[in-house]
């Protein structure tokens, strides 16, 4: 955490993001400066969330293999670190140390307990769960529409030329920005099949999951961001990780083509 400017407490917020980015952002609250809550909220966005995990165990995993699903877990540490590093360079301010105050042991309260519980969990329930309904309903929209084929067209030069995918894979990475476990399904949906060995290459799985796993977060996490960061703050982070997604993808692509 010293290496990214950060200080022990940075980890607690990290090790959030792998269950949910919303709650992981939102813990960055106890880190004591705007500098150091902005690198912390930065670098947790890149922590692969549940719903990530299940697209990475679900096609890595299953028709790859685990050590490559591993190993993608490995290349994402890597990347929070860089940036992380990238960031305190670029941000002005220093590090502050880490001083905890130790309180006394006391038994605790049922009232107190329910009182803080609801204080942690408030801004979830009332920021986050109307975005995921409202994402729902996106989803819906769009599909009724019809507006698939037409969205495919316009980003096909990225998808197929770029990062060697479909060009049906656009539409998985839109719905994903919605919720990102919809990528998988969607894919599914709109491939026929979730046999993905019988219509995706290694590479090709391995590619899709490190987009996914790295682009822009989830609507609810970005409703976050806006909170916790403000607009401008939000949407650059939002920017620059959906240009870090393409342009790494589209790197790891021609890599896996010299090995596989």
């Amino acid at each position: 955490m010293h290496a990214i400017g950060l200080h022990g407490k940075a980890f607690i917020p990290m090790i959030l993001g792998y269950g949910c980015n919303v709650p992981a952002c939102l813990g960055c609250r106890i880190m004591e400066t705007q500098r150091e809550r902005t690198i912390a909220i930065f670098v947790t966005t890149f922590v692969p969330c549940a719903a990530v995990t299940a697209v990475i165990l679900g096609l890595v995993a299953r028709f790859v293999g685990i050590w490559w699903a591993l190993a993608l877990y490995v290349i994402d540490l890597c990347i929070i670190l860089l940036l992380g590093r990238v960031a305190f360079r670029i941000l002005p301010g220093e590090p502050t140390g880490l001083i905890m105050e130790i309180p006394s042991l006391r038994a605790p309260q049922l009232k107190t307990t329910l009182r803080q519980t609801w204080f942690r969990l408030k801004d979830f329930v009332l920021i986050a769960f109307p975005v995921m309904i409202a994402s729902t309903v996106v989803i819906k929209i769009i599909q009724l529409t019809g507006l698939l084929g037409v969205i495919n067209n316009a980003i096909s030069p990225m998808t197929v030329l770029w990062l060697g995918l479909p060009a049906v894979t656009g539409i998985a990475f839109i719905f994903g920005i919605l919720r990102k476990e919809l990528t998988l399904v969607m894919l599914a949906a709109l491939l026929g099949t979730t046999n993905f060995a019988a219509v995706l290459t290694p590479v090709q799985m391995l590619v899709f999951a490190f987009v996914t796993m790295l682009y822009i977060p989830c609507a609810a996490t970005i409703a976050v961001l806006v909170k916790e960061t403000g607009w401008k703050k939000a949407l650059s982070i939002t920017a620059f990780k959906i240009a870090f997604a393409i342009v790494a993808g589209g790197i790891l692509f021609r890599i896996l083509l010299l090995f596989m």
